[in-house]
């Protein structure tokens, strides 16, 4: 990690997570898939990466300051990390909670765990829908619509924007570099789900600069009613676009794909029981399409993924969210 004995602080454990072979999973295959286990971050997932990196950017410009609120939009993993790290720094913390039903309210209660004000949103437009991923680039529109009035009548707010936020991407180039470190360099296919799209383009921009044959794939639930691909335009407001609309236009990523709740939680399940690698099932996606590529390859390949939250977010109901 990161090699002290003893830490000053919880936060010092943020990032340096480390990188595993699917040796079961992968069985019989010539390539080979390594993982990066997100999950091993203090608050549970990758978010605390940039949950930390926005929030000290934010006070080091002065935008945020003692006493002041931070608010997101969130369908879970953000809200808990922005709860966590923006607790632990003193400022108060609201989140627009985003997941639907049970899982929302467990969310809820983790947050408010660690003493952050909570406002449940029920997504409506996805009851009884048979395919049961969550978009969370669509489910969180209202919530941004709120943060962005709260943050124009209140000067005290300071909403995180984790949507078009640069250090969203920016705290993804360290996860970039510590994947060239651990890999020595050669990595032929990263995968990664688009949530924000953060994680997926600050990584791809480091590993295209050092491996520009690097394959970079990104992955959208199959509920998505936005159908991606590469170099389209995305429309930017001040509540859609953000990360999205850069990565689209990048050149970063080479391919788009798409996974249903079903497929991503049956390689879930096998990550749980063939490695004991207790993940989630935004991580069982990104398995199951590096397999893919594994199958079809023709020469031995290094598939490189991200673990990106803990299965402890999935005990009430298994969804496929980003």
């Amino acid at each position: 990690m990161n090699g002290k004995k003893i830490n000053d602080s919880v936060l010092e454990l943020i990032g340096n997570t480390p990188m595993v072979r699917l040796n079961n999973i992968g069985s019989g295959l010539e390539s080979e898939i390594l993982v990066k286990l997100e999950y091993l971050n203090p608050s549970g997932s990758m978010k605390d990466r940039i949950a930390l990196e926005m929030i000290e950017k934010a006070e080091q410009s002065g935008r945020i300051k003692p006493g002041d609120t931070i608010i997101e939009s969130s369908t879970g993993n953000t809200g808990f990390a922005l709860s966590t790290i923006g607790r632990l720094k003193g400022y108060n913390v609201t989140i627009y909670e985003t997941m639907p039903g049970k899982a929302g309210g467990e969310k809820e209660k983790m947050m408010k765990n660690v003493g952050a004000e909570v406002r449940l949103m029920e997504p409506e437009d996805i009851k009884g829908l048979e395919e049961r991923s969550i978009a969370g680039s669509e489910v969180e529109l209202p919530g941004r619509q709120l943060c962005l009035e709260d943050e124009k009548a209140d000067p005290g707010i300071w909403w995180a924007r984790q949507f078009s936020n640069e250090h969203n991407v920016t705290s993804h180039h360290i996860t970039g570099q510590e994947i060239l470190e651990q890999t020595d360099g050669r990595v032929d296919i990263f995968i990664q789900s688009i949530g924000t799209g953060g994680s997926l383009l600050g990584v791809a921009e480091v590993l295209k600069k050092e491996c520009p044959d690097c394959k970079v794939i990104g992955i959208q639930p199959a509920s998505s009613k936005e159908l991606w691909h590469a170099g389209m335009d995305f429309p930017v407001t001040e509540i859609k676009g953000g990360i999205v609309s850069k990565l689209l236009k990048s050149g970063a990523v080479d391919e788009l794909v798409r996974i249903t709740d079903e497929e991503a939680r049956g390689m879930t399940h096998r990550i749980w029981e063939e490695e004991g690698l207790y993940c989630g099932v935004s991580s069982g996606a990104n398995v199951y399409f590096a397999m893919k590529e594994a199958q079809k390859a023709d020469r031995p390949l290094r598939i490189v993924t991200l673990l990106c939250d803990h299965m402890n977010r999935y005990l009430t109901d298994e969804r496929y969210v980003t």
